[in-house]
């Protein structure tokens, strides 16, 4: 079995076990979601993810490993956005959550190949915004606020 699939398979188990774990939570409603809201989307995310990575790996598309992507240069990005996932969450208490997000965001589309900033911009403030929406707005949650925002 290739390495692929039996990650996605991996990570099928994963999802189907968070949606299945969060049916003993309450659901709640659109106005006043529940307790269960964030492990069902979770478990959609991860399932999504796996249907991907088991549809490319039927499909036999070909990892970064055989296509000729120098490894050495992956290892790199990983030791970088490590760094910036770091550094993110030592600057919240000075920045703001939404501040350091929208930055690590930033930093990680320049990192991951979006060569155009204002499209880099545009994927930040997105994530950064629908972070607000969906959990400051929608489920009231609070977050660090720092000098920024």
């Amino acid at each position: 079995m290739a390495k692929d699939t039996l990650s996605s398979l991996v990570l099928a188990g994963i999802g189907l076990f968070f949606l299945i774990y969060s049916r003993q939570y309450d659901w709640g409603n659109l106005a006043s979601p529940g307790e269960a809201v964030f492990p069902l989307l979770l478990a959609v995310a991860v399932l999504v993810m796996a249907g991907w990575l088991f549809g490319h790996s039927i499909l036999g598309r070909k990892t970064a490993e055989e296509e000729g992507v120098p490894t050495g240069e992956n290892s790199l990005r990983v030791l970088i956005l490590t760094v910036l996932i770091v550094g993110a969450l030592l600057l919240m208490d000075v920045l703001g959550f939404f501040t350091s997000s929208f930055i690590l965001v930033l930093l990680c589309c320049r990192l991951l190949g979006v060569r155009q900033w204002s499209l880099a911009t545009g994927i930040a403030a997105g994530a950064a915004l629908g972070a607000y929406l969906i959990f400051g707005f929608w489920l009231k949650v609070s977050f660090p606020a720092g000098l920024l925002i």
